[in-house]
């Protein structure tokens, strides 16, 4: 699990954020991965959480370049999906050398109001890579749930600039054709259930 998102599974004392409440529940979300054969790597749940997390065939968590991740959070008050996003911007300070963000951008689900943003991590802390990541969120009460799609790239001196040596074009071209799918994934495959209907929608 990488480091933005462990930061995440920490108790988040927040704000509160009322707003009216839609006619409907989140019961829960689903993801719909992308084309390329995927694997499950991790597992974990309790009660009241769970994080799973997904990397291409034949890789692991510790080398693979796209790994995506879904998370069930208790949050300690209630908030907005839009800015309990801002809040994981914030924290994502403390595990990267330097950052930059796209978002949040608010998608409305029957209703809910959830939220999209990106974090773009020159280097991770500790680790040789840095990182893209696109990510939703969807509130519901005092439970957040989190997907996360994170692409691993060279690490360089600025967030958002990609370091891709002369020599390795054809890696950034597919970073690219990554790039463009994640950010898809994130928007159009997070299915929210609701509870006055059977299947996620």
């Amino acid at each position: 699990m990488n480091k933005v998102v462990s930061i995440l599974s920490l108790s988040l004392i927040l704000g509160a954020c009322a707003s009216t409440s839609p006619k409907t529940e989140v019961t829960g979300i689903s993801v719909e991965l992308p084309q390329e054969n995927w694997e499950q790597v991790t597992k974990r749940e309790s009660t009241e959480q769970y994080i799973k997390e997904w990397v291409p065939n034949g890789k692991t968590p510790f080398d693979t370049n796209w790994i995506i991740t879904e998370q069930k959070l208790p949050i300690q008050s209630k908030i907005s999906a839009d800015k309990f996003q801002k809040s994981m911007f914030s924290l994502a300070r403390q595990s990267c050398s330097d950052v930059l963000y796209n978002g949040p951008q608010e998608i409305n689900v029957s209703d809910h109001m959830t939220s999209v943003g990106r974090i773009m991590c020159a280097k991770q802390n500790g680790k040789p890579y840095g990182t893209f990541t696109d990510q939703r969120v969807v509130i519901q009460g005092l439970t957040a749930y989190v997907v996360t799609s994170e692409l691993r790239i060279p690490a360089a001196s600025k967030a958002g600039v990609l370091a891709f040596g002369k020599d390795q074009l054809n890696e950034m071209k597919e970073f690219m054709q990554m790039q463009k799918k994640s950010s898809t994934f994130v928007r159009k495959s997070v299915n929210i259930c609701l509870n006055d209907s059977v299947n996620c929608i």
